[in-house]
Order: structure tokens, then sequence, then C-alpha cells
């Protein structure tokens, strides 16, 4: 089973679809109108006693789809083979998470709540600008990405498990230097490839769709030819910026906060420092003594302290930084003295002043306009909070959107034929990123027609909105989606065409016919290659395909498909290069075959782990394949 799921995964769609973290089914089609058995909440894994639901595999569509979006945009098409390779992924790491997480088990490893704080804590990206840990910014980070923290934490916790069951036990493989001969020559080794690319697109039909076809197709896909539930809203949106704007701190406050981040506005004097030590005052003077005679203060540490110029830099320091002796003394000097030996508990130091930056200090008069703007955000957030409770008061009274607007002398702003994808047939641009996000499409479609929301909290304000139409999901009359049909027809027959003329070429070649005669029966381009080295590529080909034809023999075809053209791929001539690596280009081959047997060996640990469970994958729920489940 789980070389099943490995070597789909080690396809080229997957390699190449999987990084986009890409588009969810809902954002395309609907859940409803791609994944099979819906109104159930269908189990799709099981290992053993732990089981992955439908509504787990949708969730994680969800949280993609955010991300796509903030990297591709709306743009992004997704076709089928593409979501396959996607779900496929999905459904590996979900296996792979739960095996492990039964052999965490069954081993008694867990990972403590106070180890996953303490990584939490130290995530740069979670500190504030004073290097403190920021819950705050670790939910708005989450937000953005569409993660529970209890999602997080529990992966967190997954990744902590792996890495000791997995990652740690298979990390120090080493190569033995006896087989530095059979890396190099199969570096070095060379093949020729003969091909044919079959590109369906490039293929022509020789008849029209029928009628009973086309309605056939739109009886069939059904579901794609559906226009989906569109919303008219309006809202209105106060911004954190307006508050601040009505916010006039007194001279006093301005004064206080400048007292209290004195460190935001004045910096210290800075020195640039050498430094060379000694565990012996004797040393230190008589390092102390050559200097004084004229030496070069990198020369002398490299005599006298067996010190390289990286270890003399102690580079750029502020007083308090420097032990108190020592920062008194640097800080009497002028640019180029140096100090007579010091004595801290490290030992005995020479220390050298190279360059003085000098103290810098803004007032509190050229630093005004700065504090206003912080003095400002932070009372605007503080009272954020009591707007709210004073709208929300408002809204349960029977107040409506117009007088709300009224009251906080804000703009009403109308979008026009809202879909569940975010986009819209007519909405106001500047706030177009605030009516794609998740929270504003889902406020729109979760009240009736007249409803007014709740407040929508964001980044920088609050929203409300009210829904003023709902234009319900329809199916598209025939005569609309023709052209889109004839377009699907079109696709799948010469797909089938291509598909036919692939296994004629295949049962050719296997009779003992030479590609390049069949070829020329089908009427395809014929190509031989140069000969190739493995990190070589060739008709587009990445990594894993050109590893995958170097380990087929020769005269075996081998056929590499992706949505655009079916390649059959010969090898038919090995040529072995005498040339040997340099010591740089086998330490290469080292590290990269070192990793490649790290794989193989996770591998077959989770492949070990495994074979200890029972798991089964429901396929025909998702779609991918025609059968019930994989034991």
């Amino acid at each position: 089973m789980m070389t099943k799921i490995r070597s789909i995964q080690d396809s080229w769609l997957a390699k190449g679809i999987l990084i986009l973290t890409a588009l969810s089914f809902m954002s395309l089609f609907g859940v409803s109108g791609y994944l099979s058995g819906t109104g159930k909440n269908r189990p799709i894994i099981k290992v053993d006693d732990i089981v992955i639901y439908q509504d787990d595999i949708i969730s994680q569509y969800n949280q993609e789809l955010q991300t796509a979006k903030n990297l591709f945009g709306d743009s992004l098409e997704i076709t089928d083979a593409m979501r396959n390779s996607i779900m496929t992924g999905i459904v590996q790491k979900d296996v792979i998470n739960a095996i492990m997480q039964k052999t965490a088990e069954d081993l008694n490893v867990s990972v403590s709540d106070e180890l996953v704080r303490k990584i939490i804590y130290s995530q740069a990206e979670f500190m504030d600008a004073e290097g403190r840990f920021s819950i705050e910014k670790l939910r708005r980070l989450l937000n953005a990405s569409g993660w529970s923290e209890q999602r997080y934490v529990e992966t967190l916790r997954q990744d902590v498990e792996k890495q000791h069951l997995i990652q740690t036990p298979v990390e120090n493989i080493n190569i033995p230097k006896f087989m530095n001969p059979y890396l190099a020559q199969l570096e070095n080794q060379k093949k020729v490839f003969e091909y044919v690319a079959i590109k369906p697109s490039q293929l022509k039909i020789d008849r029209k769709i029928s009628q009973e076809e086309l309605e056939q197709y739109y009886q069939d896909f059904a579901a794609q030819f559906e226009e989906p539930e569109k919303r008219d809203v309006s809202f209105i949106e106060l911004s954190t910026d307006q508050l601040a704007a009505a916010i006039q701190p007194d001279e006093a406050e301005i004064k206080a906060y400048y007292d209290e981040n004195i460190s935001q506005f004045v910096i210290p004097e800075n020195r640039t420092v050498l430094q060379m030590m000694f565990d012996k005052q004797e040393d230190a003077d008589k390092a102390y003594a050559a200097l004084n005679a004229g030496g070069d203060f990198y020369k002398v540490a490299a005599d006298f302290a067996k010190q390289d110029r990286a270890s003399t830099e102690l580079g750029e320091v502020s007083k308090e930084m420097l032990i108190a002796d020592m920062s008194d003394a640097v800080f009497a000097l002028k640019t180029g003295e140096f100090t007579q030996p010091i004595k801290s508990e490290l030992g005995w130091h020479v220390m050298k002043v190279t360059h003085i930056t000098p103290k810098k200090e803004t007032s509190v008069t050229a630093a005004k306009a700065k504090i206003v703007e912080a003095i400002r955000k932070e009372k605007a957030y503080d009272q954020a909070s009591e707007v709210i409770a004073e709208i929300e008061d408002k809204l349960g009274a029977g107040a409506g959107l117009d007088e709300i607007a009224d009251s906080y002398k804000v703009k009403i702003y109308d979008v026009k034929g809202l879909a569940e994808d975010g986009t819209a047939a007519k909405l106001p641009e500047q706030f177009k990123s605030l009516i794609a996000s998740n929270d504003f499409v889902d406020t729109a479609f979760s009240y009736n027609e007249g409803e007014i929301s709740q407040v929508l909290e964001g980044d920088s304000g609050f929203t409300i909105v009210r829904v003023n139409k709902i234009n319900d999901a329809h199916p598209l009359d025939l005569s609309q989606v023709k052209g889109k049909i004839e377009q699907m027809w079109a696709a799948n027959e010469k797909n089938a065409i291509a598909q036919e003329i692939v296994n004629d070429v295949t049962h050719d070649l296997e009779s003992g016919d030479k590609l390049s005669d069949i070829a020329r029966r089908f009427g395809l381009q014929f190509k031989t290659t140069a000969p190739l080295k493995r990190t070589d590529t060739f008709a587009g080909l990445n990594g894993n395909q050109m590893n995958e034809l170097f380990q087929e023999g020769l005269g075996v075809p081998k056929l590499i498909s992706d949505e655009d053209e079916t390649l059959i791929i010969v090898p038919v001539k090995v040529v072995q290069s005498t040339a040997t690596p340099s010591k740089e280009e086998m330490d290469v081959l080292r590290s990269k075959a070192a990793a490649d047997l790290s794989q193989a060996a996770a591998n077959q640990m989770i492949e070990a782990f495994g074979s200890n469970y029972r798991i089964r994958i429901k396929y025909k729920y998702l779609n991918l394949t025609d059968e019930n489940e994989v034991q």
C-alpha cells in the first residue's frame, strides 16, 4: 500500500504540483461537485483505530486555498490531473502521520507540552520588535494561513516525533570510500535515447459531437454547468486608522512615552574593538610590549595569542556589553589606542579601538510626530473593543447599516454578484483583498437576505456586512454551455486517439520493430539525443524521470506522460567515460549518495512501521481510483 502511494507521489505531477499547495476543489466546482458521497462525513483513511474523515481532507484543501491565492492569485487554473496528485499528496501525508502516531504510542514516545512551548517560543516569526514571544503575532500568522492553534501544536508535535523516530536514526549514513570508483562510474555514464512525443492537442478529430453525446455530457457533468449561488451585499469598514486620527495625546503623554521607550531615541556610543586573550599575564605583557614597539595588532595577536583575524575582531560594542573594568578602559581610549593587559574571569585581555561611533540622541521635539503616531495606534487598539461592543449593542437594538454608518461617518460600499470563491461582478477595488478573504465571504454567506452581520474583526479594523439579495444556484441552459461541452468532448476524443497511438507504438516495439520505423508509419517526429549524463535532461524531463530512464535496460521502452503529451523513450546506447572526478566533485557525489541512502532508509522504516498496522484507504470517495480500498 505504501509503495503504491509513494510511486504516485514520486511521479512528475506530484513533484511539480505539490509545491503549489494548490487550490481546493471548493474553489473550482464546489466540494460536493467533485467528491462523491456528499452529505456524509465518510471515513477515508484508517490506520488501526486512527480514522481520518472526508471533512478533514476537505479542511486541508481549504487551508491550501488561502496559501495558493496569496501566492498565485485567482487566475491559477488547476486541472483534474493536478487535483488528483494534490489529493494523493495529502493522502500520503495523512497516512504517514497516522502510522507515526501509532508507532509513537506503541513505543511510548511522547513529546511534552513544555518542549512544544519552548519550540514555539523560539520561533523568530513569532517574536515582537523587542525579540519577545508574542501570542498575538502567532495567532495573526496562523489565522492568515488558515491554521488553528490546536492544529499547529499537533503538527509540531508530530514533526518532533518523526524527527525522533525517523530522521535522527538515518541522518548519519556514510558512504565507504571503496564506493568512490563506482559512484564516479555511475556519475560519468552516458546514455543515448530515441524517443517520440504524442501530443493530443495536435491530433485531428474526423467528426463532430452528436446531439446525443452533447446531452449526455450535459447530464454527466451537470455540477460543472451550474451557476453557483451569488449574493449582493453592502458593508462598512471602520479602520483603526480612523480611530487613531481622532486621538490627540497631550505633552505629558508624549514625554512619558519618550522616557519609557528611551532606547528607541537614544543610541549610545559604540566602538569597534580588536581583542587578544591570554591565559597568563606574562604572555599578555609580552604582547603589550610588542604593540608599544610599533607592532601590528593582527600580527601580534597571531604571534603571541595564536589568533586568526576573525577571532581577533570583537566587532562593534556598547559600554554595557563589556565587563565593568574592561568597558571603562576601552571607552577611555581614542581611535587607534590600545589598553594595558586587563584581567577578567576568562583571562587577560589587550584591546584596541579602531573606530568610534558617537552617541546619537533624538530629542522629544524631533521624535514627537513618531511618538504621537505610536500613542494613537496603541489607544486605537484599546478603543476598538469598546467601539465593537457599542456597535453590537446598536445592532441588538435594531439599528440598520445606514444608521451605524451615519453614527461613525463612514461610507457604505456595495458588492454585486459575490461568489463563494471571493470573486464578484462589481466591487470597490480598494477593498478587493478584504472581500476575497475567507472571513468576509463566510460572513456574507452565513446570513439571510436583509440580515446584518455581527462585527467582523480584521488586522486593520472591523467590518459589518448586510445581505441585500441572494441569487440561488441554478443549472445553466444547455445552449449556454454548449461551447464548453464541445471543448471537453474534443479534448477527451483527442486523448482517446492519443492513447490508441501509444498502445499501437508500444505493441510494435514489443514485437521487435524499430522506433524510427514505427514513427514513420504513424507520422510521428522521431528524435535521438546526444550522449547524456543522468544529471542532464531533454524534452523537459525532470531529475527523477532521468534517474528512472537510467535504470532501464537498453531497448526497454519507457512511457512518461503528463497532461500535454506522452513520451515513448528507448535507451539505445551506453557511453562510458573514463574521466576522474576532482576531490570537490567526489565530495558532492558522496553527499548526494548519502542523502539518497538516508531517504531510502527513511522510506523503509516507514514501510516497516506501517506493516504493523491495518491500513485502509477508500479512494472511491475521493474519485482517485476505482478501487474500494487499499490494504
